[in-house]
């Protein structure tokens, strides 16, 4: 092989070896900043320190953002459980208020026994006590004023009745019985109130 060409080929392969060289951002901007003075090695670290400052800003908005996301999300999913919860309660109250003519019949059922003890009126008694046991675990208060000072907030006076058997304004007949659900009135207990002479 000639002179010539074996310098050709090695300065070929020099020069690949610096373009593969140069390749590489660090090594890059390593031969950029060789040869340069004091004050411009200053500024280029300034641009650098610069540079970095306004992306640890972004990386901070970004966070933010995602934060304020999480934050939003997390009471858009309580507002629908509450959402949830209300409905549902709403339904069950509807329900407990259309079970309460139930109610009723069956205790006329009961007292129309007569305290008999026939195998029809332990069935209805076992339906009754039954169901009120459901109803109760499920948020159904009773409402049974008889002998308490009358309260208008939970009864209705149907009737008064000049009484010196009992203080003013007592409670002496039920005629049907009030209930609450979860706290709430969902019917008043109509009654006889007493009134003095």
């Amino acid at each position: 092989m000639s002179e010539d060409k074996r310098e050709a080929k090695e300065k070929k392969a020099r020069t690949a070896g610096e373009e593969g060289t140069a390749a590489d951002p660090g090594e890059k901007r390593r031969r950029q900043l060789h040869g340069l003075t004091k004050k411009e090695l200053e500024d280029s670290v300034l641009e650098l320190e610069g540079r970095l400052e306004e992306s640890l800003a972004k990386a901070g908005e970004y966070l933010d953002d995602a934060q304020r996301q999480r934050a939003e999300l997390d009471n858009y999913r309580k507002r629908m459980v509450r959402e949830q919860t209300r409905i549902i309660e709403s339904a069950n109250r509807a329900l407990m208020a259309e079970m309460l003519p139930v109610i009723d019949n069956l205790e006329l059922a009961l007292e129309s026994s007569g305290g008999r003890d026939d195998k029809l009126a332990q069935g209805v008694r076992m339906v009754y006590e039954q169901l009120m046991e459901m109803l109760r675990k499920e948020g159904l208060e009773e409402i049974n004023p008889q002998g308490h000072r009358f309260d208008p907030e939970v009864c209705e006076a149907v009737m008064a009745v000049v009484s010196d058997d009992h203080e003013d304004e007592t409670v002496v007949e039920v005629h049907q019985k009030g209930y609450r659900y979860k706290g709430n009135l969902l019917r008043p207990a109509r009654a006889t109130v007493s009134q003095c002479s």
